[in-house]
């Protein structure tokens, strides 16, 4: 388990264990406890850890303070009533030190931040401690302060991320990507911050959200797309790619799509370079779904579909020969 993530997983294990979790959630854990023999274990120790907890009879005269100084060395000092945790993560946290004694776990825990890092073959989807949920992009990361303390739920992104905001009309949920600033009350949208172009490029799916970048605003709604060039020229539109968010789905949509948005798309989604020889065939439409299909198979597809031929020049870069439009 990575070390950005222990506490996304301690937080979601405890609610669980409280049995105050959302039917998703719990499919959630019980999915990620037996996913792996070290996830099981991580579990049974938490359990373990909790159920002895609960046999603390008088928890608020611990003194946790005495406690985490036998393990101070390398590890973030606790302050006396500083921070004010809440009291089932803190019954938690004096426990371990108590029970077990793992130090090092703590250095993660009282640290003042999380950033959850997107990994290769996984679905990289996070519950964050509003109860809000975002899936990363492969390769992206989302920081945010421990508990989303202070009087918004701050967060920085980079590279790629889908949100489903938990509604809280007194503290707002603001993403920061580059120089962009995305506001929402709660609302679900993608959004993505191009390390390279240095683009942000937002696509809202429900709800509304305040974009701003550079003294700039704009107020989206639902099938609108905005892009901060790296100007800071904001350019607002409405969305008519169907795949924005096909790294999240595993599905690829295509309705009397031109063939040249549709290679476009394919590349993007697989990181694939395909080179069309024939400008005929490139003005051709689609309408089909990929839904979770190899490259491969979408590319014998392709060719059963405009009797096309295609040939591999390297492991990343096809040259597409032919294709008749078949309408």
């Amino acid at each position: 388990m990575n070390i950005e993530q222990e506490d996304h997983i301690l937080q979601l294990l405890t609610r669980y264990l409280q049995n105050n979790v959302q039917d998703d959630e719990r499919k959630f854990v019980e999915n990620w406890i037996a996913e792996s023999e070290s996830n099981t274990t991580y579990f049974e120790n938490v359990k373990r850890i909790w159920n002895t907890s609960e046999d603390i009879g008088d928890f608020d005269k611990i003194n946790v303070d005495e406690q985490w100084d036998k393990f101070e060395s390398g590890i973030i000092a606790l302050e006396k009533k500083k921070p004010k945790f809440n009291k089932v993560y803190l019954r938690i946290a004096a426990s371990i030190v108590l029970l077990i004694g793992l130090g090092f776990y703590f250095n993660s825990f009282f640290n003042t931040e999380v950033t959850l890092i997107a990994k290769a073959g996984t679905e990289n989807r996070f519950i964050l401690p509003d109860n809000s949920t975002v899936w990363l992009n492969e390769g992206s990361q989302l920081t945010y302060k421990k508990g989303f303390k202070g009087d918004s739920r701050l967060l920085n992104l980079k590279g790629e991320g889908f949100f489903e905001v938990t509604k809280n009309p007194d503290k707002p949920f603001v993403v920061i990507a580059n120089t962009t600033q995305t506001r929402v009350l709660g609302t679900s949208f993608n959004l993505k911050n191009n390390v390279n172009t240095k683009e942000v490029e937002l696509v809202l799916v429900t709800g509304s959200v305040e974009f701003l970048s550079n003294n700039h605003k704009k107020i989206l709604v639902p099938g609108d797309k905005i892009t901060a060039m790296a100007s800071g020229k904001l350019v607002k539109a409405a969305n008519e790619n169907l795949n924005f968010s096909s790294w999240k789905s595993g599905m690829l949509r295509f309705e009397k799509t031109s063939i040249e948005q549709v290679i476009k798309d394919i590349e993007l989604y697989y990181n694939k370079n395909l080179i069309i020889e024939s400008q005929e065939f490139a003005n051709c439409t689609l309408t089909t779904i990929f839904d979770n299909e190899s490259f491969e198979n979408v590319l014998e597809t392709l060719k059963i579909l405009f009797d096309l031929t295609y040939e591999k020049v390297d492991s990343n870069t096809i040259t597409i020969k032919g294709g008749e439009c078949n309408s």
